[in-house]
């Protein structure tokens, strides 16, 4: 016969089909409203939204028929955060965490006020978008966890703190908290799986949100060994959402991809929040291959997010629709609140080329300019280039390319393959209006170069309509290929043309392969001899 003690055994070992037999045999017997939150526990963990929020109002009307207020507390507090994860709306979440507080007014101090103040900062962040309220918020748990020397409350207080700070724009102390406090919830000082898991998880939000790609793939390395283990599917899926929004951005597209279509194919049934987060990261990355029809498809699947919009009004620009598309991020700029500095800043350089096309050129410059102040205020290479970029969009082309030059630096300190490759053919458009056709050549080349290995279909056409202009069309081969082809054709193997341009040799098989395709050759002979009939080499 099952037990209380025996659920709450294989809830801590893990084991959460035999913990969920057990709970639910206990909650069907007796009513215990212990097993009804062990019961919405394990729901958690196994994805299933009905049985998670259902055992937790069931714990909560079980905790007020037996005059346990603190009980009914604990459970509207955990209600008011899984409302929200599945779904049922932020007025219900809100109208939990509200009763909770109500509760807890008339109790002396408890570790239930000091988790319901983590609540808050989640909400806080999630729904008010009010990183100060966060930031206040953690510093109550964190106090009361000092007062009642609960080691767990303190470190995810702290890392909330950190989170909260980060999306301020205090990304230097924000990040060394969320540092200590990944730390310390992975060596053991937070021993809910939970709890450990949604730490590790805020700080990859972090490095999502400062485009921090070196420290998300440390940590998350990290955290999938510990979720692999213990399988903590749930936080596993979170985390890598995070780290393929990361890995979109530094332009590692294959591994991004296979994380998404992964981790949505996991949550094909689930009705968590996060899965909107993969498809809108799914659909930037469509977009930024050029698969349209496929991105506004997701777009419209998050219609709400922030990051959907702003990909909407790109598309829209992209297609010939200034005014639809200043309609769009105007919006999205509007209901975003200032103090929220990295999601605001996620979309400014978007909003800043959207206004300047569509002719509203003072909303461009204060969109520029709060970019620039948010790039000071972090410091960070990513937003530093961003700023540039958008500055340069404003300015004529001899004041753009040293705005540019900047950005293209930056960007590849920040290790954001993509963002530099885009930028580099801002600059040889700059270029080519100045008059130096041989610096935009260059750059037309290390842009087109990516472009190709992204398979960006929008871009490389793009850096194709600019070769044109630049006197460096080599007919159907990139610059890079012409001059792979080159060193073929005296002779060099594939590992001699790698050390040559300092390559992968799979790279320059690529390179070769492609060559081969688009000269419809079936030998490298065979391409060298039409080459030189044509006139590329």
């Amino acid at each position: 016969m099952a037990s209380l003690e025996s659920a709450l055994t294989a809830l801590d070992a893990g084991a959460w089909h035999l913990a969920r037999d057990a709970f639910r045999a206990v909650a069907q017997e007796s009513d215990d409203p212990r097993a009804h939150e062990g019961l919405a526990q394990v729901a958690w963990w196994l994805d299933d939204a009905d049985t998670c929020v259902g055992a937790r109002e069931a714990a909560y009307r079980r905790y007020r028929e037996l005059g346990d207020p603190l009980g009914a507390a604990r459970a509207a507090t955990a209600l008011a955060w899984d409302s929200l994860l599945f779904g049922h709306g932020e007025s219900v979440a809100l109208g939990w965490w509200g009763r909770a507080g109500s509760l807890l007014a008339e109790l002396d101090e408890q570790p239930e006020h000091g988790w319901h103040a983590v609540r808050e900062a989640e909400l806080a962040i999630e729904v008010g978008h009010d990183p100060t309220r966060a930031l206040a918020a953690g510093e109550r748990a964190v106090a009361v966890a000092r007062r009642l020397g609960l080691g767990d409350l303190e470190v995810v207080g702290l890392a909330l703190q950190g989170l909260a700070m980060t999306y301020a724009g205090d990304v230097e102390e924000g990040m060394a908290r969320l540092d200590a406090s990944v730390a310390a919830a992975t060596s053991g000082d937070v021993p809910d799986p939970m709890w450990m898991g949604k730490v590790c998880c805020w700080l990859i939000v972090a490095c999502n949100q400062t485009k921090d790609a070196t420290r998300a793939a440390d940590w998350c390395r990290r955290v999938e060994a510990i979720c692999t283990e213990r399988d903590l599917a749930p936080l596993f899926n979170v985390c890598r959402i995070q780290y393929a929004s990361v890995q979109v951005a530094r332009g590692a597209w294959p591994e991004a991809e296979r994380e998404l279509v992964t981790v949505l194919d996991r949550l094909s049934s689930s009705r968590r929040a996060s899965r909107l987060e993969a498809v809108v990261q799914l659909g930037e990355l469509r977009r930024r291959q050029g698969r349209l029809d496929e991105a506004e498809g997701l777009f419209t699947q998050a219609e709400f997010h922030p990051a959907a919009i702003a990909g909407r009004a790109r598309m829209q620009l992209a297609g010939g629709d200034p005014a639809g598309a200043w309609a769009t991020i105007r919006g999205l700029m509007e209901r975003l609140p200032r103090q929220t500095r990295l999601a605001r800043a996620d979309v400014l350089l978007a909003a800043v080329l959207v206004a300047q096309a569509a002719g509203e050129d003072e909303a461009a410059r204060d969109f520029a300019a709060e970019l620039r102040r948010t790039a000071e205020l972090t410091g960070t290479d990513s937003l530093m280039a961003t700023a540039s970029a958008a500055e340069a969009a404003l300015a004529p082309p001899d004041a753009a390319v040293p705005l540019l030059t900047e950005a293209v630096r930056r960007f590849s300190a920040a290790n954001l393959r993509f963002d530099e490759a885009h930028t580099r053919l801002a600059l040889a458009e700059a270029f080519l209006a100045t008059g130096d056709r041989a610096a935009a050549r260059h750059h037309l080349a290390s842009a087109t170069e990516v472009f190709e290995e992204l398979s960006a279909a929008e871009d490389l056409a793009r850096a194709r309509r600019l070769a044109d202009a630049a006197g460096t069309n080599s007919g159907p081969l990139s610059p890079r290929e012409r001059e792979v082809l080159r060193l073929v054709s005296r002779g060099m193997s594939n590992p001699e043309i790698a050390a040559s341009l300092v390559l992968s040799e799979h790279t320059v098989h690529r390179h070769v392969a492609n060559i081969l395709t688009k000269l419809d050759q079936t030998s490298r002979t065979g391409a060298v001899a039409y080459a030189l009939q044509v006139g590329l080499l």
